[in-house]
């Protein structure tokens, strides 16, 4: 019982990361994805309601995933990250998630062949490597994604980094890299969903070099 109250005591002890951000505590709020925004794809009432009503006595607030390109999106009524356009809608968000005095995290993604093809604009779902995708739970039936071109690997770690820049312009203070649930980072990495035989797929150094890229 001692051991857990010095656990317990930890837990709400602050702490500093190397590049000086400090948390009140080590209780952060998981990123969890509401399907609530507008259905322009920026932030609604409701989700600046959502964020206020969960952000207080915490260390650290992470948001639900916000996409990258408009090919991205993963979940219906979910708001965007790939424009300009987007960022008093992004402000919005991190004012919302910044209300109980902890730092914000922004979550950043790409769906890859997890996408919704009805909501890509020409339904053009691409992926690492045109690899069958089975039935998803937003999906009917089985899809085949497309394979991104070179030019268009190098666009999407350009979209991630502009994704990045405006969490920063809206006031977060650091981004998640959404990299699971055979997501388009983790399509990359996987030796099943990439099967491409250029300096991005093949060995695990290569099927690596997207979400590294992306993280430099």
């Amino acid at each position: 019982m001692e051991l857990m109250s010095t656990d317990t005591n930890q837990l709400f002890l602050p702490f500093t990361f190397k590049n000086g951000i400090t948390l009140k505590n080590k209780v952060a709020m998981a990123p969890m994805t509401t399907w609530a925004s507008n259905n322009d794809y920026t932030i609604s009432d409701d989700e600046v309601k959502h964020y206020k009503a969960r952000v207080q006595n915490i260390g650290l607030v992470i948001t639900g995933c916000t996409r990258v390109t408009p090919s991205g999106i993963g979940f219906t009524h979910e708001y965007a990250a790939y424009d300009d356009a987007f960022l008093p809608s992004l402000k919005k968000l991190a004012n919302a998630a910044k209300s109980g005095g902890a730092p914000a995290i922004l979550q950043i993604y790409h769906a890859g062949n997890k996408a919704i093809p009805e909501l890509i604009p020409d339904g053009d779902l691409v992926s690492a490597s045109a690899i069958e995708v089975g039935p998803l739970p937003f999906v009917s039936g089985e899809t085949i994604p497309r394979a991104l071109t070179n030019d268009e690997i190098l666009g999407m770690i350009e979209a991630f980094g502009q994704a990045t820049r405006r969490a920063i312009e809206a006031g977060f203070d650091g981004v998640e890299l959404h990299g699971a649930h055979g997501f388009l980072l983790q399509n990359f990495f996987s030796p099943l969903y990439n099967q491409r035989t250029d300096d991005w797929g093949g060995s695990a150094i290569n099927r690596m070099k997207f979400p590294m890229g992306v993280v430099k």
